[in-house]
């Protein structure tokens, strides 16, 4: 399955019409400085870095893309920092707890517990397991060497 790019506009869509006109305004007065895009480059990074994690999942080789199916992990996570960076855009009881569940998804791919979709053109995460060997110790002390302590 082709993962997917998150764009300004799939923010939009879980955003509700004050948080929109907030951010529109931001966007407004420093038009250089895209704020919505920073925060979903960072929340990309951050689902990458989730799903590379465990080992077991393959990442997109565009590091722009994640999986469709954690789309909606990724703009829940998405508002909630852009609230951190616009404090005036306060966030619903609905969208916390959106943002929690989020988070508990993440933890389930990063602990290997939810597989995600692997990509049409993919790089391995997976790490090689190192083991603790152990053995008996050589025997250093007989009977013989033991009568003269």
């Amino acid at each position: 399955m082709d993962w997917i790019k998150l764009t300004t506009k799939d923010l939009e869509c879980v955003l509700n019409k004050p948080q929109l006109d907030i951010l529109k305004a931001q966007a407004l007065r420093s038009p250089d400085m895209d704020i919505a895009f920073e925060v979903i480059s960072n929340i990309v990074a951050r689902i990458r870095a989730e799903i590379a994690v465990s080992g077991l999942n393959s990442l997109d080789a565009d590091h722009s893309r994640i999986p469709l199916e954690l789309k909606d992990c990724a703009l829940r996570l998405c508002v909630e920092s852009l609230q951190a960076r616009l404090p005036s855009m306060e966030l619903s009881k609905l969208q916390i707890k959106y943002a929690d569940d989020a988070r508990e998804t993440l933890v389930r791919v990063a602990s290997g517990e939810l597989p995600v979709s692997r990509p049409l053109f993919s790089i391995s995460t997976a790490t090689a397991k190192k083991g603790i060997s152990s053995s008996a110790s050589k025997k250093i002390s007989t009977r013989k060497t033991m009568k003269e302590l």
